[in-house]
Parts: structure tokens; sequence; C-alpha cells
């Protein structure tokens, strides 16, 4: 495997509008990580609506009818092993849009503000 072909299985991974599906969906999923799941974990979550649940409501909601959705499915199905690399970059891609974002997060709700050792304007 060359430099182009990595190149060109990366810029199948997230390339167009793909990109704002995936950081929506790394951000939402990112929201719901709690310290017992993992982001490995919510990534095959946030995969699957990714590749398999969005684009089926998306025809769904167009109006696409059911045989051209089955036929979606079926055509999916049938290039998984072709796709491969792809769905590893796209995997991995969330995973680490969805860490950055479990990080900021964290940071966040860890940052204090100074200690003072006045009391409170408010006691109650």
């Amino acid at each position: 495997m060359g430099v182009e072909d990595l190149q060109y299985i990366i810029s199948l991974g997230f390339s167009g509008a793909d990109v704002w599906r995936g950081v929506v969906i790394a951000f939402f999923a990112a929201m719901i990580t709690t310290r017992q799941s993992h982001v490995w974990k919510m990534g095959l979550i946030a995969f699957a609506i990714d590749r398999l649940i969005w684009p089926i409501a998306g025809m769904g909601m167009a109006g696409a009818e059911l045989n051209s959705i089955y036929a979606s499915i079926g055509a999916m199905a049938q290039t998984f092993s072709d796709d491969l690399g792809i769905y590893v970059v796209r995997y991995l891609g969330l995973c680490l849009m969805m860490s950055v974002i479990v990080s900021a997060r964290r940071r966040i709700h860890h940052a204090s503000p100074p200690k003072t050792k006045q009391a409170p304007a408010y006691p109650y």
C-alpha cells in the first residue's frame, strides 16, 4: 500500500458533507459518555449511527421507497470488505474527535474558581 492509497482512503473517510455529520455525531456521543463507558465503545455506537442509521433515516425522510432502501443496505453489505479501510479510518476519526471532546468536557468540569477565605455573600 503506497502513500497515495493511504491518502485516498483518508480522503474518502472524511470528505465533503460527511465531516459535519461526523462532528455532530461525535459531539453528541461524547456528551453522553460517562466515566464507566469507554470512548471506543461509544465510538462503535457513533459509527453505527454514522454508517447505518443516519443514511437509512435520511433516505426514508427524503421519501425513498422501501425497495431502494433495501437495495442500499444490500449494496452496503456486498461492498463491506472493499470499504473496510474507509470504515476503519472513519471509526478512528470518530473516536479521536470523541476523545478530544470528552477531554475538553472533563477539563471544563474540573476547573474551579480560585479559593477565597471570605465567607460567601449569601449564607443560604
